[in-house]
């Protein structure tokens, strides 16, 4: 019997798929070979084994939860966004304020010349213009320090 034909029906008899028929020739020949017999002996052995091992469930692998400390580092970051957010916006602010004071300063030492016109043309051009607009807002100002200037 050729060497493949021989594998391939000892590997068919491991497994248990050979006819009845087929099944009791191979057996005649493995008796009076040896060698083969042997060959179906650890074919038949290592068949088993494998079944056995598929057959086993396979052991449940623990996954570390890695996402409470994803979340943990994203709240971490958010949060030093924010204070930086802050930092920053304090620090601007602070550089507004430091700057103004010197404006108005120098706006106090020289006033507008607007200051100086008539409390009747002041009042009809204020109720002429819009409530919310900084002109409104500049000739209100500058009217209430000219009243007090005018009162001391």
């Amino acid at each position: 019997m050729k060497p493949d034909i021989l594998e391939r029906l000892l590997m068919d008899r491991a497994l248990g798929r050979l006819d009845p028929d087929t099944e009791v020739l191979l057996t005649d020949y493995l008796a009076s070979d040896p060698a083969a017999a042997t060959q179906a002996r650890e074919l038949k052995e290592t068949v088993r084994l494998a079944t056995e091992v598929v057959r086993r469930p396979a052991p449940v692998a623990e996954i570390p939860n890695q996402i409470n400390r994803l979340v943990w580092r994203h709240r971490a970051e958010q949060v030093l966004a924010l204070a930086a957010s802050f930092a920053v916006g304090v620090g601007l602010t602070a550089l507004v304020i430091h700057a103004n004071p010197r404006r108005e300063s120098i706006a106090a030492m020289n006033p507008p010349t607007t200051t100086r016109i008539q409390p009747a043309l002041v009042k009809s051009k204020i109720d002429t213009l819009p409530f919310w607009s900084n002109q409104r807002i500049y000739l209100l100002t500058s009217a209430a320090v000219s009243s007090k200037e005018n009162v001391q």
